[in-house]
């Protein structure tokens, strides 16, 4: 009887931690699951931020600094797949500058200065920024 006993209490414990390791299996997939459809929704909007930036649709600066946000937010590796690093040299510059409120407290010839400063930098990198760009569009459409 004793034997019995135990087998039974031992039967309850490989159910409950089945049942336990079954729905932490689940959680895992869900979570993993609303990872990609997060990956994906930040690569259509990159993908739409660049169209909008190549075709000057949008103030570049602030363009760039939204597809930065999401290319680090949802795709740490992206400066690997670049043949030169304007983005980043650029977006970190204009990363650097205040803006929002930081911004909207400035004087009005600092923040010309640097509304020069951020047009002569775009200037300057235009063409390398429109090449990673593009390269970037089709690694993430990959």
């Amino acid at each position: 009887m004793v034997w019995w006993a135990l087998g039974l209490g031992g039967l309850t414990v490989v159910a409950v931690l089945g049942w336990y390791a079954w729905s932490l299996t689940r959680q895992v997939r869900a979570l993993e699951s609303e990872t990609a459809a997060s990956r994906e929704d930040a690569a259509q909007s990159i993908v739409i931020l660049i169209g909008s930036y190549l075709d000057a649709q949008v103030d570049r600066s602030e363009c760039l600094l939204r597809i930065r946000v999401l290319l680090d937010g949802r795709f740490p590796e992206w400066s690997q797949h670049l043949e030169s690093q304007s983005l980043l040299t650029v977006s970190d510059h204009i990363l650097a500058m205040p803006y929002g409120e930081a911004r909207a407290k400035l004087d009005g010839e600092t923040r010309r200065a640097q509304d020069g400063a951020r047009r002569q930098l775009l200037q300057m990198h235009e063409p390398e920024l429109a090449r990673e760009l593009t390269q970037l569009k089709e690694w993430i459409t990959q």
